[in-house]
This record gives structure tokens, C-alpha cells and sequence, in this order.
């Protein structure tokens, strides 16, 4: 189809906003941990873009879903879940006065947000490698050779013997 590649450009640019958003957002918690912002400037800071990255997401995550990309868009789901539970449980926004209190813990959120966002990042960048145009994905080199033995390694008694120890442990 003519209009994957373009999808996929447009799945970049929307991973790089939402790694931009999660990099502005720990930035300013460094800053506040640092004390080069006040606590009310950061947590403002930090609460007019934190909805901005969740409908983001959500929208990532639902043009996954509508595209038929089963594999990202089940990648996708336990962030959108647990960025919605947060969303309807009213703890999205960071409270000014309990900013320092849960500094740390918000910090490792996000820091893990931006190592997801940057793996998918990755995935996103060599399915556009690869021509955006495939709709299956061909395996060759190393990978063909683990697919091709592994029906030989199933049908192996050494595959049985493994089976057997392992379900005794």
C-alpha cells in the first residue's frame, strides 16, 4: 500500500514528540531536585504537559490498533493502561505540595516511560528501514537459521530430556 511509509513517518514523529515530552518532564524534575526552580513552577511545568503526552499516547496507541499492528499496539497497552488508571483515579497531576516527597518515584516513572518510548523508537525506525512496505515480516541471516532449527530442536530427544527436567523443578 502507498500510504504505509507515510504512517510510518507519521508514527515517528509522534514517538519523538512523546520522547521530547518525557525528556521536558524529568528535566524539570532535575531542576526542582537541584533547586534551580521552585516547586510551584515545576509541578505547573509538569502538569500542562502531562496530559498532552497521555492523549498522545492514546492516540499512538489507538492508529496501532486501527492500522492493524497487532505486535506494537499489544506493546503498547500496559503504558496506555496504566497512564489511563492514573488519569481516572485524578493522579495524573503532581500535587505542589507533595512535590519533594514523591520526587524520586516520579522520576524513575518517567525515566522508564522514556526508555519504552525509546525501544519503540528503535522498532519504528527499522520497520521504516526495512521499506514500511511489507506487510510480513522476512526473516534471514541468523534469525532464518533459529527458525529453521527449531522444528529439528522440538522434535529432538535433547528437546524432550530439557522439557522433562525443567517441569520437575
Amino acid at each position: 500500500m502507498a500510504w504505509e511509509p507515510i504512517l510510518w513517518l507519521i508514527f515517528l514523529v509522534i514517538n519523538i514528540s512523546l520522547i521530547s515530552l518525557i525528556i521536558y518532564q524529568i528535566v524539570c524534575l532535575t531542576d526542582l531536585e537541584a533547586d534551580y526552580m521552585n516547586p510551584y513552577e515545576s509541578s505547573s511545568r509538569i502538569n500542562s504537559v502531562v496530559l498532552k503526552e497521555y492523549i498522545l499516547h492514546g492516540a499512538f496507541c489507538i492508529v496501532f490498533l486501527v492500522t492493524g499492528h497487532w505486535f506494537i499496539f499489544l506493546l503498547m497497552l500496559p503504558p496506555a493502561y496504566y497512564n489511563a488508571r492514573k488519569f481516572l483515579n485524578r493522579q495524573h497531576l503532581i500535587d505542589v505540595t507533595e512535590v519533594f516527597r514523591f520526587i524520586e518515584s516520579e522520576k524513575k516513572i518517567r525515566i522508564f516511560k522514556l526508555g519504552f518510548y525509546l525501544v519503540l523508537f528503535v522498532l519504528v525506525l527499522v520497520r521504516i528501514s526495512n521499506g514500511g512496505t511489507r506487510s510480513t515480516y522476512q526473516f534471514s541471516g541468523p534469525m532464518m537459521e533459529i527458525l529453521t532449527f527449531a522444528p529439528q530442536f522440538l522434535n529432538s530427544r535433547q528437546f524432550l530430556v530439557w522439557s522433562y527436567l525443567l517441569s520437575t523443578l
